[in-house]
C-alpha cells in the first residue's frame, strides 16, 4: 500500500482514444492550483493514471473505508451494540454499550427502553444512573477542530442519542451521557415510573437484574449504512469498538489488519470518520488497498456497502451518465478544503477498475473540483 505501482500485470496498453480522454480530464482547469493525488488502475492495463500518486493528502470521508475494513475484519458480522437497564434496590442504571443509532423516540429509542422498564412492573426509583465506561471519556478525536462539534458530529460517548446533536448547550457538550440520562429520566416519567426526586448521576458500577435491553443492527449492516450515508457518529463508534473503547487503540488495530494486505503502509490516521486533520493517505495507497481487500472474505460486503452512482447515498446525485450510473460504487469525501472519491467500476470494455482521486486546497476551489473528479471517473470508464 502506498507503493502499489501498476498493481498487476499489464497485458495490453489502453487504446489511444481512451487514454487521451483520461489525460484530457486530468487537465481540467478545476484541478489547477490544487494539491491532487490520483491513481486509476484497470485490469490488464495497469495504472492508467498516476498524478502525484504517493502524495499524502487529507482523505476526508474516504477515511471511513479504513474504519469499515477494520470493523469487517475484526468484529463478527452479527456483533451488535447492546444497551441495558439494570434495577437494584431503588437504582435504575442504564449501561451504555456504544450504540450510535439510539434515538429519543421510536422503536429503537430511550422511549422504548422506558416502556420495557414499566412493563417489568417497576413503578419508581430513587436513583437513575448511567454507566458510560464502555468507551473512553474523550469527546473529540485527535485533529478535530472545536467547531466540528456539533456542526459535523456530536460529542463522542458510549451513550449516544440522536447522534448527540439534539442539544448544543455547554453542559451537554461536555457530558452528553448525563444529558442523555436526563432524557431517559423524562421518558421514564412519561410511562408512569415515579422518579420525582430521583438523583441523576454517573454510575461507578452496574448491579442488579436486567429489566430492559435494546440491540443495534449487526455490524455488517451498520458498516453499510455508515458508508452509504457517510455517517460520522457510526464511524467513530465502530472504530472505538474495534479498539476496545479507545480511538487510538482502534487505529492501531486497523493498521495491523492492513499489514497483510499492503506492505510499506505510509498513511496516518487520527479518527474513524475523516474529520481529523491528522488523517493523511495517498491515492495510490487507497487504490491499492481497495484492490487488495476485494479478495478478502468480507470484500464483497465492503463493496456492497458503498454508495452507487446515480442511485444511493452520497452518490445519488452524482455520476448519473449512461456509463457510470449503477456502475460506479465509491466512497465520497468532502471536508472544508478537501474532496475525495475512491472505489470500483467496470469499464466500457468490461474490465475491473479501481481508483482513488483526492484534491486538497482552499475551500471554494476544492469543492468546485467535484465535477472534474466525476468527469475523470467517467473518462476512465470509457465510452460504450
Amino acid at each position: 500500500c502506498g507503493t502499489g505501482g501498476a498493481g498487476g500485470e499489464v497485458d495490453t496498453a489502453l487504446s489511444a482514444p481512451h487514454q487521451a480522454a483520461i489525460d484530457d480530464a486530468l487537465r481540467a482547469p478545476e484541478f489547477h492550483g490544487l494539491d491532487i493525488s490520483v491513481s486509476i488502475w484497470i485490469d490488464g492495463h495497469g495504472e492508467v493514471a498516476a498524478v502525484n500518486p504517493d502524495t499524502r493528502l487529507l482523505p476526508a470521508s474516504n477515511q471511513k473505508l479504513f474504519t469499515a475494513i477494520g470493523a469487517l475484519a475484526t468484529l463478527p458480522g452479527d456483533h451488535r451494540f447492546v444497551t441495558e437497564v439494570r434495577h437494584d434496590d431503588g437504582v435504575l442504571t442504564l449501561v451504555a454499550g456504544g450504540d450510535p443509532t439510539l434515538r429519543l423516540s421510536g422503536a429503537h429509542s430511550l422511549a422504548a427502553l422506558a416502556r420495557q422498564v414499566a412493563e417489568r412492573g417497576i413503578t419508581g426509583a430513587e436513583v437513575v444512573a448511567v454507566d458510560a465506561s464502555h468507551f473512553e471519556f474523550n469527546r473529540m478525536a485527535v485533529g478535530w477542530q472545536d467547531w466540528h462539534i456539533p456542526d459535523y458530529v456530536g460529542p463522542l460517548s458510549a451513550f449516544t442519542v440522536n447522534d448527540n446533536r439534539h442539544r448544543t448547550d455547554d453542559d451537554y457538550l461536555f457530558s452528553p451521557a448525563i444529558g442523555n440520562l436526563e432524557a431517559f429520566a423524562s421518558a421514564l416519567r412519561s410511562v408512569g415510573v415515579d422518579i420525582g426526586g430521583a438523583r441523576i448521576e454517573p454510575a461507578t458500577e452496574a448491579r442488579g437484574e436486567v429489566v430492559a435491553t435494546l440491540r443495534s443492527a449487526p455490524v455488517s449492516t451498520l458498516v453499510a449504512d455508515m458508508l452509504t450515508r457517510s455517517d460520522n457518529e457510526t464511524a467513530e463508534a465502530l472504530l472505538r469498538e474495534v479498539g476496545d473503547g479507545s480511538t487510538a487503540t482502534g487505529i492501531t488495530a486497523v493498521d495491523s489488519v492492513l499489514d497483510p494486505y499492503c506492505q510499506g503502509r505510509s498513511g496516518a490516521s487520527g479518527d474513524g470518520s475523516g474529520l481529523s486533520r491528522a488523517n493523511l493517505r495517498s491515492a495510490r495507497e487507497w487504490r491499492s488497498l481497495l484492490q487488495a481487500v476485494a479478495a478478502a472474505p468480507w470484500g464483497n460486503e465492503l463493496r456492497a456497502g458503498l454508495p452507487v452512482a446515480g442511485r444511493t447515498g452520497t452518490l445519488a446525485g452524482r455520476l448519473s451518465g449512461q456509463t457510470t450510473r449503477g456502475n460506479v460504487t465509491a466512497k465520497t469525501g468532502s471536508i472544508i478544503g478537501g474532496q475525495a472519491l475512491s472505489g470500483y467500476a467496470t469499464t466500457a470494455e468490461g474490465r475491473e477498475m479501481v481508483f482513488s482521486i483526492i484534491v486538497n486546497g482552499d475551500a471554494v476551489s476544492a469543492r468546485a473540483a467535484r465535477p472534474a473528479i466525476d468527469a475523470l471517473v467517467t473518462a476512465a470508464v470509457g465510452e460504450t
